[in-house]
């Protein structure tokens, strides 16, 4: 396989998986955002998006039938433009309206690209917003589609080259480590636990209406030199992220009278080689639960401990999440039997097999995208994973300048703003305190 315009290519387990959960109403579109000092230049932004279309494949893929009645993935040519869409701003009230409907509208990808780009334009900032369809790549893969047009835009010269799609694809985790009993008995365990969903968070204040919200939060240099602090027991910056986000929720249903019990919580561990691993653009990320029972948040470094545990093991199995180990069970059924069974899972999977929250943490620029960065005067950065009822919310991280940035993202139906703020609330005032 090559990236040619013309080249097919198979859907990989995680594309097909995201595919069928992919939902007009609730898309998987990957949110990444940069707040620049100043003012772009539109016309050569524009140009620069247009060069990491050309250099990131699957930033053109498009979905064709194949002659199973499956489908697989075809790399369009270039297109002469990338549409650029610039909105004035005026206040923060109006960037909210901008940023959700931006956000929540599907994208294509039977016709067209499968990312969209706004900038909206302030008084003395501009803020580039990007959306691309988790079906064609992961956070990651994002990221490096948005260093490539920020390094293109600074100097068209300067943008680094791309492993091949086809062998980093190919050399991603993609099938199950163990033998055909062990996926056997695991499926048995993912289909018993059915009968006892994961906790859901308590709505508050949301409306019967489709799409998104957003609450970015950044924390200053200090606040986020303290979390270092708080990394007992071996844990990373990720493992205290994890272990205020269950503890906010515990927290959360407790003040609305909703019960919890066991919390499942999803994040994406990036399988590109340590030389790759922000420079190509796809679904190369391993999907893996974490959850907590009662009787590990009875503080924060109980729980703490027990998801630091918890990783290390998950980082050694490198085990596949409870979906995509349910979608290898049925690819190995007859395809006339395997669509129907995807299609029966989906009623089930919305309301038992999907996680109560997802966490995805980019972590810090590197020193080389740092200094790009600067050098443009980007001084935020926001970033977002999907996230579809049941899941109360999900939250993205990442950090730039010595700042962590978080965003939640959580579906309208769940909460209004107020009551999204008063759930960010009681995670920062968990991360910011340790207990």
């Amino acid at each position: 396989m090559t990236t040619r315009s013309d080249t097919q290519f198979d859907l990989n387990i995680y594309d097909e998986l995201l595919l069928r959960l992919d939902q007009p109403s609730h898309p998987l579109g990957l949110q990444l955002e940069v707040r620049k000092d100043g003012h772009f230049d539109a016309e050569r932004l524009q140009q620069a998006l247009l060069g990491a279309t050309a250099k990131h494949p699957m930033s053109r893929a498009r979905l064709v039938s194949g002659d199973d009645a499956t489908f697989r993935w075809q790399i369009a040519p270039l297109p002469e433009r990338v549409a650029l869409k610039v909105v004035p701003v005026q206040d923060d009230e109006e960037l909210a309206s901008q940023r959700n409907r931006f956000h929540s509208q599907p994208l294509p990808l039977l016709d067209g690209l499968p990312f969209r780009a706004l900038l909206a334009q302030g008084d003395d900032n501009d803020l580039l917003l990007l959306n691309m369809s988790n079906v064609v790549t992961d956070g990651v893969g994002l990221y490096s589609f948005l260093m490539s047009t920020l390094r293109l835009y600074s100097d068209a010269a300067r943008d680094l080259p791309e492993p091949d799609l086809a062998l980093t694809r190919a050399a991603a985790i993609q099938t199950p480590p163990d033998d055909g009993l062990q996926r056997l008995g695991g499926l048995m365990q993912v289909l018993g636990s059915t009968f006892k969903p994961p906790a859901r968070i308590a709505a508050s204040g949301g409306e019967e209406l489709p799409g998104f919200g957003f609450m970015p939060v950044r924390f200053n240099s200090e606040h986020t030199r303290n979390l270092q602090q708080l990394r007992r027991h071996g844990a990373t910056i990720n493992d205290v992220l994890i272990t205020a986000l269950h503890l906010a929720i515990q927290r959360w249903n407790d003040d609305h009278q909703s019960s919890t019990g066991r919390i499942d919580m999803i994040m994406p561990m990036n399988t590109r080689a340590e030389d790759e691993r922000a420079q190509v653009a796809s679904n190369l990320s391993l999907w893996v639960n974490v959850n907590s029972r009662d009787s590990e948040r009875v503080d924060f470094d109980t729980l703490l401990a027990a998801v630091a545990a918890q990783t290390r093991q998950l980082k050694e199995r490198t085990n596949l999440t409870t979906l995509a180990t349910v979608m290898h069970e049925l690819h190995g059924l007859p395809q006339w039997l395997r669509g129907g069974g995807l299609d029966a899972l989906l009623p089930l999977t919305s309301q038992r097999l999907t996680a109560t929250t997802v966490l995805s943490n980019l972590g810090a620029a590197p020193p080389d995208d740092a200094a790009t960065l600067e050098s443009l005067g980007i001084r935020e950065l926001w970033f977002s994973p999907p996230c579809r009822p049941p899941q109360g919310l999900s939250l993205g991280t990442a950090t730039l300048g010595g700042q962590l940035h978080l965003c939640f993202r959580y579906p309208l139906q769940q909460f209004d703003s107020d009551s999204a703020w008063a759930f960010a609330e009681i995670f920062l005032e968990i991360l910011q305190q340790g207990r």
